[in-house]
């Protein structure tokens, strides 16, 4: 790995299509030119932002850290912050996705366009996230979506302008 970092020269990445580190050709450097914004994956050709990579070299590798300080005793009546706080687990989230895949079997989905519009208990095929069911809709351009790993807000009818009032 070339150390002078600059534009058109090259480093070592986390490629985010390759899943792994991989040498990269740098396209642009950040604000203060010291490190590189987006690169150039020399294997799959994908451009993205840039990611130290995963494995660092080994003369790079750091020193082991100090034991930290033993932590003080907690107060007494200090409550211990449960995993419940309200945010569904991720089986219960794929227990609700398989509710929807049995109850909207029959339906074809549509291809997720931030242009189209949506209505609660459309079907729907996004590239990244895969099959989803719309749950509600946010506003006038927000969609909340179902999604085998969790529930996300997308876009909809972007460009759009809303009714008149």
């Amino acid at each position: 790995m070339s150390r002078g970092l600059t534009t058109g020269g090259e480093c070592d990445a986390y490629c985010t299509k390759c899943k792994r580190d991989t040498l990269h050709n740098i396209v642009a450097m950040d604000a203060t030119g010291k490190t590189p914004a987006q690169v150039q994956c020399r294997s799959c050709q994908g451009t993205h932002k840039y990611r130290a990579p995963k494995e660092a070299p080994a003369a790079a590798k750091k020193a082991p850290k100090a034991a930290a300080a033993p932590k003080a005793p907690k107060a007494a009546g200090a409550k211990k912050a449960s995993k419940s706080s309200g945010a569904p687990s991720a089986a219960q989230i794929l227990k609700r996705w398989e509710e929807y895949v049995g109850k909207y079997a029959g339906a074809s989905a549509q291809r997720y366009k931030v242009t189209a519009a949506f209505s609660p208990a459309d079907v729907i095929e996004h590239s990244q996230f895969g099959l989803g069911f719309v749950t509600e809709e946010l506003g006038w351009n927000r969609i909340k979506v179902l999604f085998q790993d969790g529930e996300r807000t997308l876009l909809a009818r972007h460009g759009q302008n809303p009714p008149a009032a």
